[in-house]
C-alpha cells in the first residue's frame, strides 16, 4: 500500500529524486549549534540565510558538499554531522525517537535575561515518530515536560486542571516537497532572523503555534509565505478572530549576498472570519489601507541582509520598520526593531560572533490591542521590547561532538512592555522611543554548551548575571548564578516500508 502511495504521489509532484521528503532539522536538536559554527567559518553554505528550521535533506546536501572541500577539524565535523543525520534512501521509510532525562533551571522562563517563573529540577522525556512516504514527510513530536508549570510564557488552550500544562507537542506537521517548492501543515518552531539573535516578525522566545507554509523557487529566488490563527481577542462587541500572516522574498543578488524584502501584519475581523487580503500572497499588506481595504491590520515591513565579503567573514541584518510618522500634527513614537550580527572563522578550529538587537518601546503595538503582534500576550517575534542588547560569544568544538561556547551579553530593559497600552493623544508626543521610565542593565557572562554523542544529548548555559537597577528600582544591584540545563538519554529504531532501492 505504502508503495502504491508514493508512486500516485510522485507521478503528481515529480521525478522520484525531486519528489525526497523531508523532516526540519529542530530548532532545539543539541548537535544544530555545530552546524552553525561551521556556517559562520565558512565551512559549510547556509542553505536558507535567516530562515529556521532548515530542512534536513537541503543540511545534509549542504554538508556533502562541504566533505569534498573541506579538511583538517572541519572535515572531522562535517562527516560527524553527515552520520548524525543521515536519512533513509527508501521512498518510504518510519522512524520513532524516544528519550528521556531531566531539566534544571534556575528560572521557569527560557530566556535567563528576563526573570520569569521558579526555578527547579524536573523530569523530561520526549518522542519522535516520521513516516516519509516518497514527497510527503509526517512528523509529530510529544514531550512530558514539567517544567512547563514554572514558564509564564506557555499558555496552553483551554488547560484542564495541570494536564495541559505538562505535555505538549513540540512539533507535528505535514510536508509535501517537490523540485521547485514545498507546503506545510502543522505546527513546528520558527526563528526568522540572524542566527544568535530572535527574528523581529517570527520567533521561537514563546511557543509555535499551527500554521500553513509554502515556498517556490530555487537558491537563487525563493518567495515563501506563513499564516496561521491567534488567539481570539475581546473588544466591546464581544470575541474577534485574529490572525497572522507573512510573506517573503529572497534573491541571491551573488554567491556571497543575499537580500530579502518580507512583511508581517495581523489582522482581525468580528464577528467572525478573518479579512481574507491578509492571505493573499500578492498583496501587499502595508498598502491595505490605500487601496480601501480598511485599516483592521497590523503590518510591519522588514528587510534581510547576508553578506560574506570574505570566506572566513559572515555579515547578517534584519530591520523592520512597525510604523514611522511623517504628519506631524499627529505624532506616536516611530516603532522599529534592528538586529546586526558578525561572524567568522577564528583560528584553525573556533568561530565567533557578535550580536546587536534593539527593539523600539512601541514596537508590535497599535492602538487596537488585537492587532499588537502577541498571542495570548506572549510575543510572536521578539517577546520583550524597549531594550537592546549587545553579546559576543565564541564557539569551541570538542571531540566533534559537542560545542562549547563562551559569552558576554550587556541586556538595557526599559519599562516598557508588550502587554501595556498605546499612550494616548495627549502623551504619545512625549513618550520616549527607547528606554520608558527607569533602565534597568544587565551583564552576563555565561558558557553554553551543546551536543551529543551516543544517544547522550546535553544543552544548557550558565554563568553570573550583574543587574544595575534591578526590578527597574534605581539604585539596587544584584548578583546571581543564572542557568538551565537539559540531560537526555535516548535510542531511536526504523527501517524502509518497502524494498531498498
Amino acid at each position: 500500500m505504502a508503495g502504491v502511495i508514493t508512486s500516485v504521489l510522485i507521478a503528481v509532484t515529480g521525478t522520484p529524486a525531486a519528489a525526497q521528503g523531508s523532516p526540519y532539522l529542530s530548532l532545539d536538536d543539541p548537535r544544530l549549534p555545530l552546524l552553525e559554527h561551521l556556517i559562520a567559518r565558512g565551512a559549510v553554505k547556509d542553505p536558507t540565510p535567516q530562515i529556521r528550521p532548515l530542512l534536513q535533506r537541503d543540511v545534509l546536501a549542504a554538508l556533502r558538499d562541504a566533505a569534498r572541500d573541506s579538511a583538517g577539524p572541519s572535515a572531522r565535523l562535517v562527516r560527524e554531522l553527515l552520520l548524525a543525520w543521515a536519512l533513509p534512501e527508501s521512498e518510504a521509510w518510519w522512524r520513532i525517537a524516544p528519550r528521556a532525562g531531566a531539566q534544571g533551571y534556575t528560572q521557569g522562563r527560557r530566556e535567563l535575561l528576563q526573570p520569569g517563573g521558579s526555578g527547579n529540577v524536573k523530569p523530561y522525556a520526549d518522542a519522535s515518530f516520521i513516516l516519509a512516504l516518497g514527497p510527503v514527510m509526517l512528523s509529530a513530536r510529544a514531550a512530558a515536560e514539567d517544567r512547563l508549570r514554572d514558564d509564564p510564557d506557555f499558555r496552553p488552550y483551554q488547560p484542564i486542571g495541570q494536564i495541559k500544562q505538562l505535555y505538549r507537542f513540540i512539533e507535528g506537521y505535514a510536508t509535501v516537497r517537490w523540485k521547485w517548492g514545498g507546503l506545510h501543515f502543522g505546527q513546528v518552531p520558527r526563528n526568522y532572523g540572524p542566527e544568535g539573535l530572535t527574528g523581529i516578525a517570527i520567533g521561537n522566545e514563546g511557543y509555535p503555534r499551527t500554521d500553513i507554509a509554502y515556498w517556490f523557487g530555487n537558491r537563487t529566488i525563493r518567495f515563501e509565505g506563513v499564516s496561521g490563527p491567534l488567539r481570539d481577542g475581546v473588544n466591546s462587541g464581544g470575541s474577534v478572530r485574529r490572525w497572522f500572516a507573512a510573506h517573503r522574498l529572497s534573491i541571491r543578488v551573488h554567491s556571497t549576498l543575499d537580500l530579502a524584502l518580507w512583511e508581517a501584519g495581523v489582522a482581525q475581523r468580528a464577528p467572525g472570519g478573518v479579512d481574507p487580503a491578509i492571505l493573499n500572497p500578492f498583496f501587499l499588506m502595508i498598502f491595505g489601507r490605500q487601496f480601501g481595504l480598511g485599516d483592521r491590520r497590523n503590518p510591519m515591513l522588514g528587510g534581510d541582509l547576508s553578506w560574506r565579503p570574505t570566506p572566513r567573514l559572515l555579515f547578517q541584518a534584519q530591520g523592520a520598520i512597525d510604523d514611522w510618522t511623517f504628519d506631524t500634527s499627529t505624532p506616536t513614537p516611530n516603532r522599529f526593531g534592528l538586529g546586526l550580527v558578525g561572524s567568522g572563522a577564528l583560528g584553525r578550529t573556533l568561530s565567533w560572533r557578535a550580536g546587536y538587537a534593539m527593539n523600539s518601546s512601541l514596537a508590535y503595538h497599535t492602538f487596537d490591542p488585537n492587532e499588537n503582534f502577541t498571542d495570548a500576550g506572549v510575543g510572536i517575534g521578539r517577546n520583550f521590547i524597549d531594550n537592546d542588547q549587545l553579546s559576543l560569544s565564541i564557539g569551541v568544538p570538542v571531540r566533534s561532538s559537542w560545542l562549547v561556547t563562551p559569552q558576554v551579553t550587556l541586556l538595557r530593559q526599559g519599562e516598557g512592555r508588550l502587554d501595556q497600552p498605546f499612550p494616548d493623544a495627549q502623551s504619545a508626543d512625549t513618550f520616549p522611543i527607547l528606554f520608558v521610565g527607569t533602565r534597568r542593565d544587565t551583564w552576563q557572562v555565561a558558557i553554553g554548551v551543546s551536543g551529543q554523542q551516543r544517544g547522550v544529548a546535553l544543552s544548557g548555559l550558565g554563568g553570573i548575571q550583574q543587574v544595575r537597577n534591578a526590578g527597574h528600582v534605581r539604585g539596587v544591584s544584584e548578583t546571581r548564578l543564572v542557568g538551565r540545563l537539559q540531560a537526555t538519554i535516548g535510542f531511536r529504531v526504523g527501517g524502509a516500508l518497502g524494498p531498498e532501492p
